[in-house]
């Protein structure tokens, strides 16, 4: 059965839904940092001269890059043990405009936390394109009309459809599962 991941990414977590069909066949969380401390790093990286930031930086994206992978992997793997063939991730993106150099991102309270949103959208796309499956950032305000698009559903359909899932999928169902959720159907009727 074709089936897609959808993914709405926070400083250091993501909640992740599994789509086939049109059911949910997985939710959980997947957790990069023991807190939003240590995740925040591009908020350390303000802390630290220039040099260590960059290091400190990188040093953690190749690391939340490598955990998401093991967690997508196990995922996948449960996924394909229930006959799913994944076609791919889906992942809630924010504001999509080109960053400054990271100096400026350093400086400025705003593109820290743009930055570090970035980074954790970036770090699953390359975690999933790692597992075999390819990614795609679906813009926020673009989710409910490319979904029912990609469904061939009016919006309303969309909203009984995703309400339905919600309600036979259990808790929790609130917004993070729900965006997730649209953008898995994105990626799984395109």
């Amino acid at each position: 059965m074709r089936a897609a991941l959808g993914f709405k990414t926070h400083t250091g977590w993501a909640a992740v839904v599994a789509i086939a069909g049109r059911e949910v066949v997985a939710k959980r969380r997947i957790d990069l940092a023991t807190d939003f401390r240590a995740g925040a790093v591009f908020h350390a990286g303000q802390e630290l001269p220039f040099a260590q930031a960059q290091a400190l930086i990188s040093s953690s994206q190749r690391r939340f890059e490598g955990m998401a992978r093991d967690a997508i992997a196990v995922l996948a793997d449960e996924l394909r043990a229930k006959g799913c063939d994944l076609r791919g991730s889906g992942i809630v993106a924010g504001n999509l405009k080109p960053l400054p150099p990271l100096e400026s991102v350093l400086k400025s309270h705003a593109l820290v936390h743009a930055a570090e949103g970035q980074l954790y959208r970036q770090v699953f796309a390359t975690a999933s394109e790692a597992c075999r499956i390819p990614a795609a950032m679906v813009p926020a305000k673009e989710l409910a009309s490319r979904a029912a698009r990609a469904i061939e559903l009016s919006a309303a359909e969309l909203t009984a459809r995703i309400a339905a899932m919600g309600k036979a999928s259990g808790k929790p169902w609130a917004a993070d599962q729900k965006e997730a959720a649209l953008a898995a159907l994105v990626v799984l009727g395109g």
